[in-house]
């Protein structure tokens, strides 16, 4: 990535703001096509991290960093200087931890409970209001955010002799990679007879529910309010916005897209863009 300052290189920061909220000694970025007030960036002791390269035409107090992302490289910087705060290392006191086999360097909240087959690896967060139940095995700097509920059974049945709807149980459990984020409120079940799987880098949002027998691959990225029905398949790179649905035992293609509250009732094609109810691929204008 090529990226090029233009300004006074002695600049003392020490916050980071958004671009409207700009003040001396503070570092802020442009999002494209957002609506801002250009005064704002004509302050002196102030950074700038941007794309639009008609700055280095402009006069301004501001100092700049030209860069193809600049979302990227913005909070690269902010995450290497002004870092979250996280202890390590930490057990609250009303947590109910029974598993050994947790890293030292963990920390578990308030009120969490963590069962004793479950394995945390190195600098696992899991915050407040937790449930880790059966075998479910985190990966290393995996964050579990408040309220997710991790390991129960998933929703399986069958119709007995006697027409009755009889409970499937659930041999299986939850494995997680490294670099998950998992957001607020959110289920994941353990398998039926074989894991759930949840691979490294995947980012979930607040309130999904992820069935049975699913399985993330690789830096998959789900948005809040997302159901994903046992045994679906979410291959590498796919997106899937907010309120969408999948039904079970689906394959979601390869760099593919799920639009805003869809409804998927078959297979996504590697690289396809899907929205609607039912979900149809978008067509060529």
């Amino acid at each position: 990535m090529k990226i090029e300052f233009i300004g006074d290189s002695t600049i003392s920061i020490n916050k980071v703001t958004s671009i409207n909220q700009m003040e001396e000694n503070s570092i802020s970025w442009i999002k494209k096509d957002y609506i801002y007030d250009r005064n704002l960036i004509s302050m002196q002791n102030t950074i700038v991290v941007t794309n639009e390269i008609d700055f280095k035409t402009v006069k301004s107090k501001s100092s700049f960093i030209f860069c193809d992302n600049p979302r990227e490289v913005y909070f690269t910087i902010a995450t290497k200087f002004f870092p979250p705060k996280v202890k390590r290392g930490y057990i609250s006191s009303t947590a109910s931890v029974e598993s050994r086999r947790i890293h030292p360097s963990a920390y578990i909240g308030h009120n969490s409970y963590v069962g004793e087959d479950v394995i945390l690896g190195e600098n696992v967060t899991i915050k407040n209001n937790v449930s880790l139940e059966g075998s479910v095995t985190v990966g290393d700097n995996t964050i579990i955010h408040s309220g997710v509920v991790i390991g129960t059974d998933g929703f399986g049945y069958y119709n007995n002799h006697e027409n009755l709807n009889t409970k499937i149980e659930h041999y299986g459990g939850v494995r997680i990679g490294e670099n998950v984020e998992i957001g607020a409120n959110t289920c994941i079940d353990k398998g039926t007879l074989k894991d759930t799987e949840i691979n490294d880098n995947v980012k979930i949002s607040n309130m999904c529910n992820l069935s049975h027998n699913v399985k993330v691959e690789k830096n998959v990225l789900i948005a809040a309010g997302v159901l994903i029905a046992g045994s679906s398949i979410i291959k590498k790179n796919a997106y899937i916005a907010p309120g969408s649905t999948i039904n079970n035992k689906l394959n979601i293609g390869m760099n593919s897209s799920i639009g805003s509250g869809s409804v998927v009732v078959k297979n996504v094609e590697k690289g396809a863009l899907v929205f609607g109810v039912p979900a149809k691929e978008k067509e060529e204008p």
